[in-house]
């Protein structure tokens, strides 16, 4: 196979967030360049094409079935010897916020109360909502924002830009969901299908073939061109609630 096509690296979910230089991959084109695909069927490239492929927060949304198949499509579009690196919400983390903030409650602190109900709803929201935004954006609209430092930290720069775009808005009237609203909802990318955590993430990337699984922070990889993919420009981690992890396909010359 051609080196220069060998080498190629693959953005698989991209949304805005497409890389330059890279092929950048969405069910939907939101910037120039970017292949439309549903990723629920086969990756369309010839197998061993990329030198690194990376999805964040891409996983999440697809249904806990379909999550193997999607993992093999990686590993077969990898060249032997490339990079995967996979980010997704990291339920563990999420876990042990939501116990430790629910003792605070029980506990009479008032702070910790204010945590606890924003990761009930970080738990829980994207897995049951029926409307756009769920109750995560209708906590998002409060003034003040309960716990803001706890939850910027959390969820990063798209809480704040979100509520510098609401305070724009002229106030409008509650409006009633239309009819079929929940099923656009459910069957959007809006949803969470399923979590991860740093075991069953691990478990999954070694069933679809993958060695050398290691767990990384956000600004660290094994190769320095993704060192900073999953920072803002400003050098803050673009998603904080995340859990990194890199994986490689067996090279057959090792």
């Amino acid at each position: 196979m051609d080196h220069a096509v060998n080498e190629r690296r693959l953005n698989i979910g991209c949304g805005a967030h497409a890389l330059p230089g890279w092929v950048n991959l969405d069910l939907a084109a939101h910037a120039p360049g970017v292949i439309t695909h549903d990723i629920r069927q086969a990756l369309p490239f010839p197998e061993n094409s990329f030198a690194v492929v990376y999805h964040s927060h891409v996983l999440e949304h697809l249904p806990h079935p379909d999550a193997p198949r999607f993992l093999r499509e990686c590993y077969r579009v990898l060249r032997p010897g490339g990079l995967l690196r996979v980010a997704v919400p990291d339920l563990e983390t999420i876990c042990r916020l939501y116990l430790a903030n629910l003792e605070g409650a029980l506990a009479g602190d008032r702070a910790a109360a204010q945590r606890y109900e924003w990761m009930v709803l970080e738990l829980l929201d994207q897995l049951v909502r029926d409307r756009t935004g769920g109750e995560m954006m209708e906590y998002w609209q409060r003034d003040p924002l309960p716990a803001e430092a706890f939850v910027v930290a959390r969820m990063g720069g798209e809480v704040v830009r979100f509520r510098e775009w609401w305070r724009q808005q002229p106030p409008a009237p509650p409006v009633l969901p239309a009819a079929g609203v929940e099923d656009r909802v459910r069957t959007s990318g809006e949803l969470h299908k399923w979590m991860y955590d740093r075991w069953s993430l691990r478990c999954l990337l070694a069933r679809a073939g993958f060695v050398d699984i290691r767990q990384c922070a956000a600004a660290e990889s094994r190769l320095a061109e993704l060192r900073r993919v999953d920072l803002t420009a400003d050098g803050a981690v673009r998603k904080p609630d995340s859990l990194f992890m890199e994986a490689t396909k067996p090279d057959r010359t090792a």
